[in-house]
């Protein structure tokens, strides 16, 4: 079966049980602004509601981890992106201990695969096995719910989400300050035209 990763394997895991960065210190939830070969996409992060799947997030996107790296995996339901090694295979390695890092599925039953454009991590077939790859749907998906740990949400840049395209990169990452602006001017619900029909259940996913 292929999963949703596609990962070859793990090896020694570090599981992430908190994460502390500088781009958390005003506390609450954060805007994102990821700038794509496609176009700006702008997403909330629920820090408040999983703090610690969305801490990670924030903390790689604070590194700069996310620059340059492609969206490897483009199907009609949603789009992933994430990996260091560009095919599905990669891990963030902690650079203090040559490690992967991993999470513990972290779920809040308020956020939840209902609606396009909501964000959540990728993992393999190991609950706990989500490091830094994460995925963007294209449609509502609630057979995911409980499985995957959701984190954000698409409030700008729902169309520039069904341009991207396998190789399509995201250029820049950033964190972005509550004075530039970040409220969402377009619902991730609204569906722009030439939207994918939505399936009735996940296409050569491997769920």
């Amino acid at each position: 079966m292929r999963l949703l990763l596609g990962m070859l394997s793990f090896g020694l895991a570090f599981v992430i049980n908190s994460i502390s960065s500088p781009a958390l210190a005003q506390g609450g939830d954060q805007f994102v602004l990821l700038q794509t070969t496609k176009g700006p996409i702008t997403m909330r992060i629920f820090y408040s509601m999983v703090p610690n799947t969305a801490g990670n997030f924030l903390d790689l996107v604070d590194q700069g981890f996310y620059n340059g790296l492609t969206w490897h995996r483009v199907e009609n339901w949603v789009i992933q992106g994430g990996d260091p090694n560009g095919n599905g295979s990669g891990h963030y390695m902690d650079p203090n201990t040559g490690q992967p890092k991993f999470l513990r599925l972290e779920i809040n039953r308020n956020l939840a695969h209902n609606q396009a454009g909501m964000v959540a991590m990728a993992r393999s077939a190991d609950p706990n096995s989500a490091s830094c790859q994460f995925y963007i749907l294209k449609s509502p998906m609630p057979q995911l719910n409980g499985k995957y740990a959701v984190f954000g949400r698409v409030t700008n840049g729902m169309q520039t989400v069904y341009n991207i395209r396998p190789g399509d990169r995201i250029l820049s990452a950033t964190i972005l300050q509550p004075q530039s602006g970040a409220a969402p001017a377009q619902s991730s619900s609204e569906a722009p035209a030439g939207e994918p029909a939505r399936p009735t259940k996940p296409a050569e996913s491997g769920f």
